[in-house]
């Protein structure tokens, strides 16, 4: 078979007249390139798919990730930052990830080569040569540490200047009504030109490392040459082993050379890499610690003598205990900064006590599934929370194949569906980042009407109507009268009007639980609720 395609292969090349044989080594000759070419491109496209492949992976690890983190984490870090790492540190590693260790292995093979050819020819100008390297080989380290901690610095200022830009978009309303676009366009232009002056510093360095590499690789070559010649001289070294050794010294300065390139890719690669292990290295939240199933709330929910703080030296709540009864609605007021938000936001687990416990039912908290115990709560908090999204799905939002009817019932039952109706497009209307084409009102009733369709059987509401105005408050206290209805429920208000029909206040000052009683109880009393009391009635 071998010698047939042999045959034949010579009979298609040679014979014919010299015009016939032209004609087919132009056939070939564009056959070989058409398939070179075909075969560069898939090559090419290939390895960026992989490449693209393993970095969407990434950046769904990196932020699945961050959705599990714990909420003490987001207390500490600017949202620009968050971006940064999951937009900008992720593409660094783009040439890393592929196409480094294709460039790695067919380097790596031509210095090899080059290195068997150059020990075959002459041990004497060999061991020259490992005199020689290490200089190479030591330049190229510090050039490496260097690259590293300037694009660590590079990716801050880029961080930094994401942050810049979130914060003033999301406070575009505030910027515009004091004129500050002028401050924020220069305050934008020093973070910028910082990120500038770091990574020219850092590129200084990586442009540095491949002509010095290639210099040395030269000089190397020169100092070879010389002693090589003279052993030529002296008649110890064949010319033809000399100019061979110096041919593969010179062959192998291409490889080292896109060897060094390659280096300066990987150390930001590095960089960015470390900046998020950072992320990734951080305890998240375990969904399944605990491991106990609740199905619901039978008896109570109790605070016991419960203690905590966002730092280890100061404490926002201190020894607070008292108990939820199952269906009761419990008011927790005091003066800003008492610690009220902080205390409903233990119940779900965002934060831990630092001392004491909360149990339901007699079962500690820390002691039950995330997602069960999370299954339990609706939340509505003063900042409502919408996505740039329709109304429909941000009142069904966490709900699988919610039907239309449901989420209708819900917004009625939370007097939004009127506004809701006027609107373009209805319940498919998009209502823009945060909810910006809706007053605060109305952002509030499609938080009550998510909450509502949640159905939960635990309610917390932070502050609901405290922002509002008369007419908003009105018809928003009347969807949460709808909302608590048969619930256990935390309710949290400066204005305390709108908790008069509570079950029991608990008033909280400086951390500590100062009073707790009806609202009929605590009026009569001396003490902080009462002072509250008689400052609303005045204002």
């Amino acid at each position: 078979i071998k010698d047939g395609v042999v045959v034949r292969a010579k009979s298609f090349i040679y014979e014919g007249t010299p015009e016939d044989r032209l004609v087919r080594f132009c056939i070939i000759f564009f056959a070989l390139m058409l398939v070179k070419n075909v075969f560069g491109y898939v090559s090419t496209y290939l390895t960026i798919y992989l490449e693209q492949l393993v970095l969407c992976r990434i950046r769904n690890d990196l932020y699945g990730a961050v959705q599990i983190l714990p909420m003490s984490f987001f207390d500490r870090q600017r949202t620009g930052h968050l971006i940064s790492r999951i937009t900008n540190d992720v593409t660094n590693l783009r040439g890393v990830v592929v196409g480094s260790i294709a460039s790695i292995v067919r380097n790596g093979l031509m210095t090899l080569i080059a290195v068997v050819i150059i020990v075959a020819t002459s041990w004497k100008l060999t061991l020259l040569t490992v005199v020689l390297v290490p200089l190479n080989v030591l330049f190229i380290g510090i050039i490496s540490r260097k690259l590293r901690k300037g694009s660590m610095r590079a990716q801050e200022r880029m961080a930094d200047m994401t942050s810049v830009l979130q914060e003033t978009i999301s406070g575009v309303r505030v910027v515009k009504a004091f004129g500050m676009e002028g401050f924020e366009k220069g305050k934008f232009s020093l973070f910028n030109r910082r990120y500038m002056t770091e990574y020219l510093k850092m590129r200084r360095f990586a442009e540095l490392a491949s002509p010095t590499s290639e210099t040395l690789g030269i000089v190397a070559s020169v100092i070879i040459l010389w002693y090589g010649g003279r052993l030529v001289i002296a008649n110890h070294l064949d010319p033809a082993h000399l100019m061979m050794f110096i041919g593969a010294m010179l062959w192998v300065v291409t490889p080292i050379k896109n060897l060094s390139k390659l280096n300066s890719v990987i150390q930001e690669g590095l960089a960015s890499g470390e900046r998020i292990f950072q992320i990734l290295d951080i305890e998240s939240e375990d969904e399944d610690e605990g491991g106990v199933e609740i199905e619901g709330l039978q008896r109570a929910i109790r605070y016991e003598n419960v203690s905590f703080g966002y730092d280890d030296d100061i404490e926002v709540l201190a020894d607070v205990d008292f108990e939820i009864g199952m269906g009761e609605m419990i008011a927790i007021v005091g003066p800003s900064g008492a610690g009220k938000s902080t205390l409903a936001d233990l119940l779900p687990r965002f934060y831990r006590p630092t001392k004491g416990r909360i149990t339901i039912d007699g079962i500690d908290i820390s002691e039950i599934r995330l997602a069960s115990l999370r299954s339990l709560m609706g939340i509505v908090t003063q900042e409502t929370i919408l996505f740039n999204d329709t109304v429909f799905n941000n009142i069904a939002y966490g709900l699988e194949d919610c039907p239309a009817e449901n989420v209708v019932r819900a917004a009625k039952a939370a007097n939004a569906h009127e506004f809701i109706a006027a609107m373009p497009n209805g319940y498919h209307t998009v209502i823009g980042d945060r909810g910006i084409q809706l007053s605060g009102g109305q952002r509030q009733r499609l938080a009550i009407a998510r909450a509502l369709l949640k159905d939960p059987q635990i309610l917390i509401l932070d502050e609901a109507t405290s922002s509002l105005d008369v007419e908003s408050e009105a018809l928003v206290q009347e969807a949460v009268d709808r909302l608590v209805k048969g619930r256990t429920t935390l309710v949290i208000a400066h204005r305390l009007s709108t908790i008069r029909n509570a079950d029991k206040i608990v008033v909280v000052e400086n951390g500590r639980i100062e009073q707790i009683g009806a609202h009929e109880e605590l009026i009569r009393e001396e003490g902080t609720y009462r002072k509250l009391y008689h400052l609303q009635i005045e204002s």
